[in-house]
């Protein structure tokens, strides 16, 4: 057996990381890999451990502003060029890869965000601060006489991590730089990239007493949230409803991110950034397109998009033409009945298939699917599953509140009196013209700035 082979197959034990260092625990999670095959053994924290943790994170003092950049700056060397768990990046990603059945391009991709967004942490505090607050760490001494300073809400900020891309964790870089103390809870499905980030910036100088990888039940993840000042939570709508009338929580929930192609546009290009939007990710994203509406034509316009996306080829996660997600067969098969089921009084352009891969397990993948609906106001044109699925349905000038509840919201048009209309619905976080929903920009917040929830502004008036 090659040595790539053996990297491959070996289980990995993944210990919690806490204040004193790797912490074991007599409680595993078993963690199979996209195939269903076992690949690893997760820690399980109890509640009062990590109660214990937060309080020790509370008591220890930020890490100095002036030292964050160059500190930070150093973790991202860490994670490129050093071995964590006894692999180097390019391993590391094959094995984040196999595990969660993202494809290896993805996950070299959402690599490359996390390590840019260790080198610029500065950008996005910088953007988010009013222009009438002096920055984080100015000295009394150097801050105007009467003012205002950019303070923090509270002391310690906990991240409830998603396991659809390794990407959400470049999110939380920034809470640090603001002088918070971070307690990770890492999805089950990807506690390989938290373990390599807090590691990385471990040995590049953030106390441990600063930072904590923290595994555990949904139980002590609750206690996470009740026990922090501030928390970042992804999830389902389940989690949504939850804590939707928490002001201490920030939620990233379903995206429903929706592409509008209007009747002055080009067609083909509106194809064309449906499909970017619709395989982003592998579909898995929440800024993937789920939903477009269509001013002409939207059912000849299903049909492009379907024979568009039905090019797409079905291939293992470490393929490099992978383009689609992976899991076991029978996940793959409810996922698409899901969608067929609901489908019934639809058209189905494009229909899903659980195509199996072949090889140890149950490797399955999930190819695109292309639903046409007779009215934007079906919810399921929001209706959000982890695989490229789009639901088609027409759209009409005087029905813009159809639009509302989307993360991103991209108009293909050249009407910028649209735009400007789209710009005005309050639950719209991102509107875009001319570019898929899965554009991105490091001066574009994903979701508004984290510092607007992290921060606030408090007067200052010092001297004679």
């Amino acid at each position: 057996m090659t040595r790539q082979k053996e990297q491959e197959s070996e289980q990995v034990d993944i210990s919690a990381l806490g204040p004193a260092g790797p912490y074991r625990t007599r409680s595993r999670t078993p963690v199979a890999d996209a195939s269903g095959v076992p690949a690893l053994e997760l820690a399980s924290v109890p509640g009062l451990v990590v109660s214990h943790w937060i309080d020790q994170l509370r008591a220890s003092a930020p890490l100095p502003v002036a030292e964050t950049g160059h500190v930070l700056k150093k973790a991202a060397d860490v994670f490129e060029t050093e071995e964590v768990l006894g692999d180097e990046l390019e391993a590391h990603e094959r094995r984040v890869s196999a595990l969660t059945g993202t494809p290896l391009t993805v996950v070299r991709e959402c690599d490359a965000l996390i390590t840019q967004a260790l080198r610029d942490v500065g950008r996005a505090p910088s953007s988010a601060r009013p222009l009438g607050c002096s920055p984080v760490g100015t000295a009394l001494s150097e801050a105007p006489s009467a003012g205002a300073a950019w303070c923090r809400t509270g002391d310690v900020f906990a991240v409830h991590a998603a396991g659809n891309s390794p990407g959400v964790h470049a999110m939380w870089l920034e809470a640090l730089a603001l002088g918070y103390r971070i307690v990770v809870r890492p999805s089950n499905r990807d506690p390989l990239t938290p373990f390599r980030l807090v590691t990385a910036l471990w040995r590049a100088g953030v106390p441990t007493t600063q930072l904590v990888m923290a595994p555990c039940n949904h139980a002590t993840a609750d206690l996470i949230v009740e026990r922090s000042d501030r928390a970042l939570v992804y999830g389902g709508q389940d989690v949504v409803d939850k804590y939707r009338n928490r002001g201490d929580v920030l939620l990233e929930g379903p995206g429903r991110s929706k592409l509008v192609v209007a009747a002055d546009a080009d067609r083909g290009a509106g194809v064309d950034i449906a499909v970017a939007g619709a395989l982003f990710h592998a579909g898995t994203a929440c800024t993937a397109t789920t939903g477009v509406l269509v001013e002409q034509e939207p059912a000849g316009f299903a049909g492009e998009l379907a024979a568009a996306l039905g090019k797409v080829e079905p291939a293992r996660p470490l393929a490099e033409e992978a383009l689609l997600p992976c899991m076991p067969q029978a996940d793959a098969e409810r996922l698409a009945a899901a969608v067929l089921d609901r489908a019934e009084d639809a058209v189905v352009h494009l229909a899903p298939r659980a195509e199996r891969l072949g090889g140890e397990g149950s490797l399955a993948t999930l190819t695109p699917a292309v639903v046409e609906l007779a009215s934007a106001r079906d919810p399921l044109l929001s209706y959000e599953v982890p695989f490229p699925c789009v639901w088609v349905a027409p759209f009409e000038r005087d029905a813009v509140d159809v639009l509302d509840g989307s993360l991103v919201l991209s108009l293909h048009t050249e009407d910028r009196g649209l735009v400007a209309e789209a710009m005005e619905l309050t639950a719209v976080s991102n509107v875009y013209r001319g570019k898929p929903t899965s554009w991105v920009h490091p001066d574009v917040p994903h979701d508004g700035f984290l510092g607007e929830f992290l921060m606030r502004a408090k007067g200052l008036a010092h001297g004679a």
